[in-house]
């Protein structure tokens, strides 16, 4: 991935990718861009530990075994303001906005994500867009001759 000829290449089809997903969040969705990515980012730092550990993730890998709130690490609206660069202003009256919309939940130590428990055939639809996004990703890396 170090090779100067192809990070035009990868940057042009990661960043198709990105536009693809995001398009498709705020298709399945009432919010707002912004919302959107707020509701984003906690949903990732919420299971982020997952990845580090492989039978974890496989554990709750399956559409049918959502991780459960438990085992979800709320995040704080600061550090959701910071990882986004946004005033931590900004980012408090959007998180309480859909706190009271009841996307976010406000448990000891931060926030975790509803969408599991409020819409899980939003978060079904939205893993297998997901899938087949980063499937067509992966796949046009290797035709554009990308060793990834």
């Amino acid at each position: 991935m170090q090779d100067p000829a192809h990070l035009r290449i990868i940057s042009r089809l990661s960043m198709d990718y990105v536009v693809s997903i995001y398009s498709a969040i705020l298709r399945g969705s009432d919010h707002d861009p912004l919302d959107a990515l707020l509701l984003s980012t906690v949903a990732v730092a919420n299971v982020a530990h997952l990845n580090a550990d492989p039978e974890l993730s496989r554990t709750y890998g399956e559409m049918d075994q959502p991780e459960p709130a438990a085992i979800k690490r709320p995040i704080s609206r600061n550090a959701v303001a910071l990882s986004l660069g946004l005033s931590y202003e900004t980012a408090r009256r959007r998180i309480q906005k859909l706190i009271e919309e009841g996307a976010l939940i406000e448990v000891p130590g931060g926030l975790i994500g509803a969408n599991e428990t409020t819409r899980p055939e939003m978060v079904k639809v939205m893993a297998e867009q997901n899938a087949t996004l980063l499937r067509r990703l992966v796949r046009s890396l290797r035709d554009a001759g990308v060793d990834i």
